[in-house]
């Protein structure tokens, strides 16, 4: 299950470390983070997510209770980050479908 994680997370976490309308949260190397992500914007990420909600994503924004540990990082309280997770039972078009829709929303 791991291998699969890590093969999922790779991709999205490419993606979004080469965009400069957001900054990821954490180490860009797969085999060193859970598949869950945390993604920086210049806009609320409840906003970002709730705008990627149409498009079949599902997501999470806010502080998620470390709004001392986002502010030590540079994020912006009242955006909070945008939270993106996923599993073993994540396809790799699930994946896809998710950067196409951050392309859009962001």
């Amino acid at each position: 299950m791991r291998a699969h994680e890590i093969e999922l997370l790779q991709p999205l976490l490419d993606a979004v470390s080469d965009r400069n309308d957001m900054r990821l949260i954490g180490p860009s190397d797969a085999t060193r983070r859970a598949p869950t992500v945390a993604v920086a914007l210049d806009r609320p990420g409840r906003e970002v997510a709730a705008d990627l909600a149409p498009h079949g994503i599902m997501a999470g924004g806010g502080d998620f209770y470390a709004g001392r540990a986002l502010s030590a990082m540079g994020v912006a309280p009242h955006n909070g980050v945008l939270r993106l997770s996923f599993t073993h039972y994540t396809t790799k078009n699930e994946v896809t479908r998710l950067i196409e829709a951050l392309d859009q929303v962001v």
